[in-house]
């Protein structure tokens, strides 16, 4: 009796860490340290900072992209973790409660309260949770960054995206082409 028991613990045991292993996201290295959404609501409350919220799924490979390519540049992280503090929602999760601005909804909800319509989207909240924009789609390091400078300066609150391109001296690349 023992004998067979041994081999099927063991089996079990096995299936119970493939499965926590695949339950959790690879991240790559260097990137953001991703918090819950309502951690982050409250982080960005105490330390004054905006939150930048990733909507992304599980299979989005542009959701992957963004973070082994995007994230990953060293001066971009640094201007992150400095000027913002990093959430996340998974988009497909639909049996889950989040709080916000007093509503109780499921992170499929609260993502299309946002406007997702896809992943990954990036939304931008002020340090009291109050929704600034959202930002759709895969955008490359050079499409990217110079809108996290334009929402981490608070240039927004009193010029256009534009100007802001024209007073740093930049060029709007398009999304995804990296030139």
């Amino acid at each position: 009796m023992m004998i067979r028991t041994l081999p099927t613990l063991s089996l079990l045991a096995l299936l119970i860490t493939a499965s926590a292993a695949c339950a959790q996201e690879p991240e790559a290295p260097g990137v953001p340290e991703w918090i819950p959404f309502e951690e982050a609501l409250v982080d960005g409350k105490e330390a004054g900072k905006m939150v930048l919220v990733d909507i992304w799924s599980p299979r989005c490979g542009w959701c992957r992209k963004m973070q082994e390519e995007v994230y990953t540049r060293d001066d971009l992280l640094a201007y992150v973790n400095e000027h913002f503090i990093t959430g996340r929602i998974n988009i497909d999760v639909r049996d889950d409660t989040l709080s916000y601005l007093g509503y109780n909804l499921s992170s499929g909800e609260l993502s299309a309260g946002f406007g997702a319509t896809g992943t990954p989207t990036t939304i931008f909240l002020s340090p009291e949770g109050a929704y600034i924009t959202r930002l759709p789609g895969f955008h490359d390091y050079d499409s990217y960054f110079p809108v996290l400078r334009f929402i981490g300066s608070e240039s927004f609150r009193d010029m256009s995206f534009q100007d802001f391109l024209e007073q740093e001296g930049l060029e709007m690349k398009e999304p995804g082409t990296g030139g």
